[in-house]
C-alpha cells in the first residue's frame, strides 16, 4: 500500500468511522486538524507516553477517539514505543505515529538508522508518520549533515514520512528558526502555554508587576505556521501542579481542559500533547472539543493557577537568564529537573534530566545570588530555587 493510498484512507476512516469498539458518537467528537501543508489529519489533542507504557491506557485513548500518538525511544526505555505497538498494531493505518531519536553530533547515518529500525520494531510498523530530531537545544546537533541525509534515505525507502523537531530547552526558539529558515523540518513538537502567550501575560503584567514580557518563541512559531510547518503544543499545562487546582474546578470545566483549550485558541498551535496517565484523565482530555467556553471563564481559572504557582514556573524555551551565571550553570535545566521532581511527582526522570546538566547547580550553594539577582522576567528566585533544587537531585 502506498503512502497517499494510506493517507485516503486514514483521513477516511477518521472522518467518517470513529465509532470502533461500539464507541457512543454522542460521546467523542474530535475537533479534526490538518498539519500544516502535510496530509496528515488528526484530532487536536493527542496521546503523550513519557509518563506511562500501560497497554490497557493506549487503548482507552485509542477507544477514546485519540489518533495521535507521540513517543520516543527513550521513553521508560522502549518501553513506552512497545505498548502503543502491541495496542495498535491491528489498526496501524488508522492512526498517526510520531517518535524520536536524539542524533548527536558525534553520531552518523548508520547510528541513525539503527535507532529508526529499534523504533519500528517496537512499533509493531514498517513506517514511522513523523520521526524527531529529539530535544534538540543546541544548533550544532542540527548543523550535522548526517543527520538531513539520513532522514531523506528513510523517507525514500517509506519508512519515515515527515521529519521533525523537538524542544523545550533555553535555546528553543533558535533552534526552531534554524530550521525553518532552512527548510528542513515538516512538523514541531515544542513547549508551549498559556504561561508564554504575550496576551495572556500582559492581562497579568500589573498583578504581577512584570517588566513587560515579549517571549520570543510565539514569534517563532507564527513564522512556522506562515511557511506551512505543522506544530504541535506541548507542556501546555505550565508545570501541570493538577491537584493545585481542584478546590477552583467545576464539572463544566477543569484546569487541564482550560489550559488546553488556551493553547489550542492562540494560533500558535494545531494541535495539542498532554501526558495521558490514567483513563480518568483521557475522559476528561478527550471532552474538550464538546464543550463551549466563555474565554473570561477560562482565563480566570488559569489566572488563579498563575496566583499559586507563579514563584516556580519557568516556561521552557524562555532564556532569557542563559547567560546571567558567571559559572555557566544551566538555570533552566536545572528548574526543568525541579520541574519533574515537584510538578510531575517524576523522580526517576528528575534525577535522569539533573544528573545529565553539565554545570548543574553546585555553584549555586556558595553564590552570593547577586548574579542572576532580577535577571527573571517572570520574576522567579532563581538562586533559592536552584539551591533547593541541587539538594533534592543531586
Amino acid at each position: 500500500m502506498n503512502l497517499n493510498r494510506r493517507s485516503f484512507l486514514f483521513s477516511s476512516l477518521l472522518a467518517g468511522n470513529l465509532n470502533i469498539n461500539k464507541l457512543d458518537a454522542k460521546q467523542i467528537k474530535p475537533e479534526l486538524i490538518k498539519l500544516g501543508k502535510t496530509d496528515l489529519v488528526i484530532p487536536n489533542i493527542g496521546y503523550g507516553s513519557s509518563s506511562t507504557s500501560d497497554e490497557k491506557i493506549v487503548k482507552h485513548a485509542y477507544d477514546r477517539g485519540v489518533r495521535y500518538f507521540d513517543t520516543a525511544e527513550s521513553y521508560l526505555r522502549g518501553d513506552a514505543e512497545s505498548s502503543i505497538g502491541n495496542v495498535l498494531k491491528a489498526v496501524r493505518h488508522q492512526v498517526v505515529i510520531g517518535t524520536k531519536t536524539k542524533a548527536r553530533n558525534y553520531q552518523n547515518k548508520k547510528d541513525y538508522m539503527s535507532a529508526l529500525e529499534g523504533s519500528l520494531k517496537r512499533l509493531n510498523t514498517d513506517y514511522i508518520d513523523i520521526y524527531y530530531n529529539h530535544a534538540v537545544n543546541s544548533i550544532s546537533r542540527l548543523k550535522n549533515t548526517d543527520w538531513w541525509e539520513f532522514i531523506e534515505k528513510a523517507k525514500l525507502e517509506g519508512k519515515v514520512r515527515y521529519t521533525g523537531i523537538s524542544g523545550h530547552g533555553s535555546n528553543l526558539a533558535d533552534c526552531l528558526e534554524y530550521c525553518i529558515d532552512r527548510n528542513l523540518v515538516d512538523i514541531i513538537l515544542s513547549a508551549f502555554s498559556f504561561a508564554q502567550d504575550p496576551k495572556f501575560l500582559e492581562k497579568l503584567r500589573h498583578t504581577f508587576h512584570f517588566v513587560a514580557i515579549n517571549p520570543r518563541l510565539p514569534e517563532v512559531l507564527v513564522k512556522a505556521r506562515n511557511k506551512g510547518i505543522g506544530i504541535i503544543a506541548m507542556k501546555t499545562l505550565a508545570g501541570s501542579r493538577l491537584n493545585d487546582m481542584r478546590p477552583y474546578e467545576s464539572k463544566q470545566l477543569t484546569y487541564a481542559q482550560a489550559a488546553i483549550k488556551w493553547a489550542l485558541n492562540t494560533n500558535y498551535a494545531d494541535a495539542a500533547i498532554i501526558s495521558m496517565t490514567s483513563n480518568s484523565l483521557i475522559d476528561e482530555i478527550t471532552t474538550i472539543s464538546d464543550k463551549k467556553y466563555a474565554k473570561n471563564h477560562y482565563f480566570e481559572l488559569l489566572k488563579k493557577y498563575y496566583q499559586i504557582n507563579h514563584e516556580s514556573i519557568c516556561p521552557p524555551g524562555c532564556g532569557v537568564c542563559k547567560n546571567v551565571c558567571p559559572s555557566n550553570v544551566e538555570i533552566s535545566e536545572v528548574m526543568r529537573s525541579k520541574m519533574y521532581a515537584l510538578d510531575y511527582k517524576n523522580p526517576n526522570k528528575a534525577l535522569l534530566t539533573y544528573s545529565s546538566i553539565n554545570n548543574n547547580a553546585l555553584a549555586c550553594l556558595s553564590c552570593s545570588g547577586k548574579p542572576c539577582l532580577n535577571s527573571c522576567d517572570y520574576n522567579l528566585d532563581i538562586k533559592n530555587l536552584n539551591v533547593m533544587s541541587h539538594k533534592l537531585l543531586a
